[in-house]
């Protein structure tokens, strides 16, 4: 993947961006889930950043797992991580993702939601969507 977190190993919020602009008019079925890893900020403050690095990284494979199938993983900023789905069942595997990871391991802690693109979502709508999703996980 050219434009890659180095981090994570998942897409930039540059390619979720443009992946989104390319699929909000043309694709039926349009689900997201994202994830905010909890305590992010206290662990690179009172550890360091290599240790918020490896707390990020094992919540990108935790996503990567419940995700399996996703058309994009992506880091979408600091503590963000999404998966996106597209087709008929886009809502369904997006929700069955919330589900393993509210049931998965609590190490780190996550906070999950998802939501189902509206017909009249605009990328910077949808992006807006998803950070008051993640709040109120």
């Amino acid at each position: 993947m050219p434009d890659a977190d180095h981090v994570t190993g998942f897409a930039s919020r540059g390619t979720l961006e443009a992946f989104l602009e390319g699929r909000l008019t043309s694709v039926h079925g349009l689900a997201v889930t994202i994830c905010d890893v909890v305590g992010l900020k206290q662990v690179n403050e009172q550890e360091n950043f290599l240790a918020g690095d490896a707390v990020l990284r094992n919540a990108a494979d935790r996503l990567r797992n419940a995700a399996a199938g996703a058309d994009l993983l992506a880091r979408l900023g600091g503590d963000e991580l999404v998966a996106v789905f597209t087709g008929p069942e886009a809502a369904a595997r997006a929700s069955a993702t919330v589900k393993l990871l509210a049931n998965g391991s609590p190490s780190p802690p996550l906070r999950a939601g998802m939501l189902v693109a509206q017909a009249d979502d605009t990328r910077a709508a949808l992006l807006n969507r998803l950070y008051a999703t993640v709040r109120r996980s």
